[in-house]
């Protein structure tokens, strides 16, 4: 948080052999949703072969960052791309035991275990 208490929200975008990787690290909530949404939007519009979400470093995950991840299911299903979430720590893995989206997602503990799982994925590099 900010001084003045406003959530805070860092999203870094890199690209690796087997995907883009869109990192987001401070608090993932309704007012800093926006920005991970927008960054993963201009990251799938560069049609990469693969869409890796590091939640690794987020403090705090609402409602709002959870409904960003649904979408982001929905556009990469769409597009027919391979889709991992990487989350390692209570904040994140909580909220999507609660909300079962841990059943429907490809989740790792780390972005080489997510790299790992594309690159065994038929179709992609390495499969």
């Amino acid at each position: 948080m900010t001084e003045d208490g406003t959530p805070t929200l860092t999203v870094r975008v890199r690209a690796v052999p087997e995907a883009v990787v869109v990192a987001a690290a401070g608090d993932l909530d309704f007012g800093t949703a926006p920005v991970l949404r927008a960054r993963a939007r201009s990251a799938l519009d560069g049609r990469p072969g693969a869409l890796i979400v590091d939640l690794g470093a987020i403090t705090f995950c609402g409602s709002a960052g959870l409904q960003v991840i649904a979408e982001l299911v929905a556009a990469t299903a769409d597009m027919a791309l391979p889709f991992a979430v990487v989350a390692d720590r209570r904040p994140v893995l909580r909220s999507l035991q609660l909300t079962r989206m841990d059943a429907t997602l490809a989740l790792h503990p780390t972005v080489d275990g997510a790299r790992a799982w594309l690159r065994q994925r038929p179709g992609t590099n390495g499969g």
